[in-house]
């Protein structure tokens, strides 16, 4: 059995059971492929996914191919990570598998050749129906083609404190305008409504996003990116609206807080919501919480259009995969594609401290929280996507900028989208063009 059928028989006995993934051991090959791959990743070693490869390399050396080996090098602060990967093509020297978001970059590495569409290796294995939707979808460019896998799955939700809720004598908002009144409610009951990491920025843009894709779709900011509709129309001016009348429910000092402060801040029992990602899971399980807190934290997903308007977009929560993994089409060979196919059927087998990628995969918390959100990650059929993503950079600092100043009440709604288009036509064409 030469090394292609022995991967074939891993991935074929993969059995997907209620309690998980169980895989049949496969044979050492007879005949190793030699192949060195160094995979550059801004994930370090002491992070989820990269002890998660780790194992599947060993795995597959052991079962597959004990001729493969992999070189993990990693750099951790991602500004610096992103200029190493510019460099690196602009020389034609892209790593086998380096971390990669599927935005207008990617694209331009896309078009020279230089990073590898996996398009048919997922779609001619099944892989699609081996990776959840949504973090599969964050390795997929606008345009519909593949250019990752992921290594992981994050969802961002509404986490809320129930006290504050009962109190304040308000129920999980279902709609834009009930999420404002929700906010007026809380803080008329002496609470602040929101914690947000205004210092972030996107955090900010999220609540700009949920508005856009909700009325618009994933089209909308695609379109918007590329100037072919106005930031200043009615779906735009929804989402900056929004952002507006949301203002005043945040913490005070919302603009200079990072993400640890607002946290803190939530978790320490002084906000009622906090949209983030989870990621963030951890920091709610009880032994992580003082007393007043356990027990007090639960979740909700996005709104819907409000009463009378149309929905568009269907997916319920924004959806990431960290950075997922794209592949240098240089060294891109039959023996990767074999890696790829052992990959997806095996991530869910070595993730333990995360939630899957993959169908078949255990909560890295057993508890109802944690329970409740895995069964809602399998529902999602794609992936947002997302302003810090999609727009060029130019634009994206200036919205970054704007929606702090927007928060605060210091520019109107006009303004604010007045000056993104702006910056769209002046910028989108160089970039995207």
């Amino acid at each position: 059995m030469n090394a292609w059928k022995k991967v074939l028989s891993v991935s074929m006995s993969m059995l997907m059971l209620a309690g998980g993934v169980v895989s049949v051991q496969a044979e050492t090959a007879d005949e190793p492929v030699e192949k060195n791959v160094v995979y550059l990743t801004t994930i370090t070693p002491d992070q989820s996914s990269y002890k998660t490869m780790e194992a599947i390399v060993a795995a597959y050396q052991e079962e597959v191919n004990p001729g493969f080996s992999m070189e993990m090098q990693y750099i951790a602060d991602k500004p610096s990570y992103l200029q190493k990967i510019k460099t690196l093509a602009a020389s034609g020297s892209l790593p086998d598998m380096f971390n990669v978001d599927a935005d207008a970059y990617t694209n331009i590495l896309l078009e020279n050749g230089l990073i590898q569409d996996i398009s048919s290796v997922i779609e001619d294995n099944g892989l699609d129906e081996v990776f959840l939707a949504a973090p599969l979808a964050w390795g997929r460019t606008s345009d519909g083609v593949q250019i990752a896998v992921p290594i992981d799955y994050s969802i961002e939700v509404f986490w809320y404190n129930k006290k504050m809720f009962e109190d304040a004598g308000v129920q999980i908002p279902k709609t834009f305008d009930e999420f404002l009144a929700v906010c007026e409610a809380l803080q008329t009951a002496g609470y602040t409504p929101i914690a947000i990491a205004g210092k972030e920025q996107w955090p900010l843009l999220r609540y700009i996003d949920m508005v856009t894709y909700k009325y618009g779709d994933n089209q909308y900011l695609f379109d918007l990116a590329r100037n072919k509709v106005d930031f200043s129309g009615e779906i735009g001016t929804k989402g900056a609206q929004f952002l507006a009348d949301l203002g005043k429910y945040f913490q005070e000092g919302f603009a200079s807080t990072d993400y640890t402060g607002a946290l803190e801040y939530f978790t320490g029992g002084n906000a009622a919501i906090y949209y983030m990602g989870t990621w963030d899971l951890n920091y709610f399980m009880n032994e992580n919480l003082s007393e007043e807190m356990q027990d007090n934290v639960g979740y909700f997903l996005l709104p819907t259009v409000n009463d009378g308007d149309t929905e568009v977009g269907k997916v319920t929560f924004a959806a990431n995969s960290t950075m997922p993994i794209g592949f240098g089409a240089a060294n891109f060979d039959e023996e990767m594609e074999r890696f790829i196919i052992y990959y997806a059927n095996n991530v869910s087998r070595f993730t333990t401290s995360a939630f899957s990628c993959a169908v078949g995969g255990t909560t890295p918390f057993d508890c109802e929280l944690a329970n409740s959100i895995a069964g809602d990650m399998e529902t999602s059929v794609g992936a947002i996507n997302l302003y810090d993503v999609e727009l060029d950079p130019t634009t994206n600092e200036l919205i970054g900028n704007m929606a702090i100043s927007l928060a605060l009440g210091d520019i109107t709604v006009e303004d604010f989208t007045a000056q993104v288009d702006a910056s769209i036509d002046e910028n989108s064409a160089d970039y995207f063009g």
